[in-house]
């Protein structure tokens, strides 16, 4: 078991971290090891090692995130680290360096205030790396005057950056009052096909739409039909691009790999009855598939889309499925996955999610699986799963009591009238 320092008091239990092909092997084993010693860790990519990737991709993205608060410390990961090391000192705010022992990885912290790591993948050894990291978080800067002089006269040098836009997720008391965000994300599960209309499961396998699920497609675009999107972004599994394709969107598609569904491993293809036959107590929001997706992995990588999402202002298509778009769902209000159960979505659904009031801290759900007329609830994965009436207990009363949820008059003001229905679908 990783030893518990990093839930001493004062330290940072957020710990964004991000890898190319170079360091990514180092990457998922300091995610693990930080995971099991009680850290929440956001991985910013890449998620598999691919030999032609840039480290300033995923490099980047962190460093934003640890300048705006996002996440309290950094972790940066390269072949030898220095590429991490020059690109992430590069973002406004971060104070970064190339560390190989354990003296530095403290001294860093306590004179020079250092929030992000950088360390070389093909370099350091694993144990050691976990040696430095569990060092880096524990440090605190010391905040003496001749340390704060001298990162005062290095702030003077750092200039707006005009090429990124900033993940806007930092503390409320740091931001300056009345800053508002439009971002508006419009998540649309794909049309049926013959597995989901036969309730089997269906992760990585790569089926088209049934002609029904045509028919939905289209009846989606036509319900978001008028709507200006700043994005339209699917998962690369066909059924998802068909919908898109079908739905006809204003705006260019883009390929997101984060958007595609939960691997099922070993059960893709059973249905829900065939698998508690075999394992009475399996949840898949608490238990995963047997070699797919574990619920943590799946968690991360919605944590990551949401991150990146982050990043954008005004309307977005995010074309979908159904398990993962329960743990986005989840996620995106600051659920664990195991809620996600709670999240029912059918088949060529539309769900919106938002900021309350246009306020980054303030993660909301304003419409939540509303289906076509036709359509069908999906009798995939649960007994009752077509049933969105099951949402209206008591964690959704709460939410509702809490200001989670934007009234149905404030929500109405997107759609036609035509096209507002009961949650039931």
């Amino acid at each position: 078991m990783p030893d518990q320092l990093i839930l001493l008091p004062g330290t940072p239990k957020r710990v964004g971290i991000a890898a190319d092909h170079g360091g990514y092997a180092l990457k998922e084993y300091l995610t693990w090891m930080l995971r099991q010693a009680g850290a929440d860790v956001i991985d910013f990519g890449n998620s598999q090692p691919v030999p032609d990737d840039d480290y300033p991709d995923f490099i980047v993205p962190l460093a934003l995130a640890v300048a705006q608060g996002a996440v309290e410390r950094g972790v940066a990961i390269c072949g030898s680290g220095v590429g991490a090391s020059v690109v992430a000192n590069k973002v406004t705010g971060v104070r970064a360096c190339l560390i190989q022992d354990s003296f530095s990885a403290h001294q860093g912290v306590e004179d020079d205030d250092l929030n992000l790591i950088c360390l070389g993948g093909l370099v350091v050894g694993f144990g050691l790396a976990w040696e430095l990291v569990k060092i880096f978080l524990v440090a605190q800067f010391s905040g003496a005057e001749r340390h704060r002089r001298r990162l005062a006269k290095i702030a003077e040098l750092e200039t707006p950056q005009p090429r990124w836009k900033v993940v806007h997720t930092a503390p409320r008391a740091e931001r300056s009052s009345g800053q508002t965000k439009s971002l508006r994300l419009y998540l649309i599960r794909h049309g049926a096909t013959e597995w989901s209309l036969s309730g089997q499961y269906t992760g990585k396998l790569d089926i088209a739409l049934a002609a029904q699920g045509e028919d939905e497609a289209r009846s989606v675009g036509q319900r978001l039909r008028g709507i200006p999107f700043a994005h339209v972004l699917t998962s690369p599994l066909q059924r998802a691009q068909q919908t898109c394709t079908l739905a006809a969107l204003a705006g260019t598609p883009e390929i997101e790999p984060d958007l595609a569904e939960w691997d099922n491993g070993d059960d893709e293809g059973r249905t829900f009855a065939d698998i508690l036959a075999s394992r009475p107590d399996w949840n898949l929001f608490r238990d995963g598939f047997p070699n797919g997706e574990t619920p943590d992995q799946t968690g991360a990588r919605a944590d990551r889309l949401i991150a990146r999402l982050r990043t954008l202002d005004g309307n977005v298509a995010l074309f979908s499925h159904g398990q993962f778009g329960r743990v986005f769902a989840a996620r995106w209000i600051g659920l664990p996955v195991e809620q996600a159960q709670s999240f029912l979505l059918n088949t060529a659904s539309l769900s919106i999610l938002c900021y309350a009031h246009g306020d980054p801290d303030q993660p909301a759900i304003e419409l939540w699986n509303s289906s076509p007329p036709h359509a069908p609830s999906d009798p995939a994965h649960e007994p009752h799963a077509g049933n969105t009436q099951q949402m209206k207990g008591p964690l959704l009363d709460q939410w509702d009591n809490e200001g989670g949820m934007t009234p149905d008059k404030e929500r109405t003001q997107h759609l036609a009238p035509e096209d507002i229905q009961d949650e039931t679908g």
